[in-house]
């Protein structure tokens, strides 16, 4: 008997609903492989943005450096920031590396709950502690494991969503443009972000990460 449209469809689809999900560790340790062997490194950055607050639309130009130590010391150092731009430069010393997000966050792979050009592995992550941030969403795409996506959901409806584009950098993959967006109560914002060259496993004064 050959089998009909119908039934070969409910197969497939019966068979997509099992297809079982690789645990968030198994996802972590292919994007941390990304980065062996990579201590530190400085690269220079553009930001353009765009803050909207009530009618007024305030463009900003900003220029600086952001750091990395292993494995988890972050920071976006910028010169003249206004004060209402601080969510920008803030993002990356809380956001941390699949290296330490297993000790800030509860962690699952879940369905993604957005259509997606290519395949991707989404991770939802709780706080471990107390936070203002109910809860994050991290997109890794299926081939690479690049993180292409990062979204935090705040307990007040702000959120924040930044998209990255990574590239090779030697044998490591790190980002090459970012596009953060920005809602919080009472303004909005836009910012897209993009990297020079980057100055890998190079001394990085621990000074740098004051007040991040």
């Amino acid at each position: 008997m050959i089998p009909t449209f119908a039934t070969v469809a409910f197969i497939v689809a019966g068979a997509s609903m099992n297809v079982a999900l690789p645990s968030a560790s198994d996802v972590l340790a292919d994007m941390a492989k990304q980065t062996i062997g990579l201590d530190t490194y400085e690269v220079p950055v553009t930001i353009h943005a765009s803050i909207r607050k009530g009618i007024l639309s305030i463009p900003v130009a900003l220029g600086g450096e952001r750091y990395f130590i292993a494995p988890d010391k972050e920071a976006l150092q910028l010169g003249g920031v206004p004060a209402i731009a601080k969510a920008f430069s803030n993002i990356y010393a809380s956001l941390g590396t699949p290296l330490t997000w297993p000790r800030t966050y509860d962690l699952k792979v879940v369905v993604p709950d957005h259509a997606t050009p290519r395949p991707i592995y989404e991770l939802r992550g709780t706080y471990k502690r107390a936070s203002s941030v109910d809860h994050i969403l991290l997109d890794v795409e299926a081939g690479t494991y690049d993180l292409i996506q990062v979204r935090w959901f705040y307990r007040n409806g702000a959120t924040i969503v930044m998209t990255v584009q990574e590239d090779s950098v030697g044998t490591f993959r790190l980002p090459r443009v970012e596009n953060v967006d920005v809602t919080f109560p009472g303004y909005r914002g836009h910012a897209t972000i993009e990297y020079g060259a980057y100055a890998v496993n190079v001394a990085i004064p621990r000074s740098e990460f004051i007040n991040q």
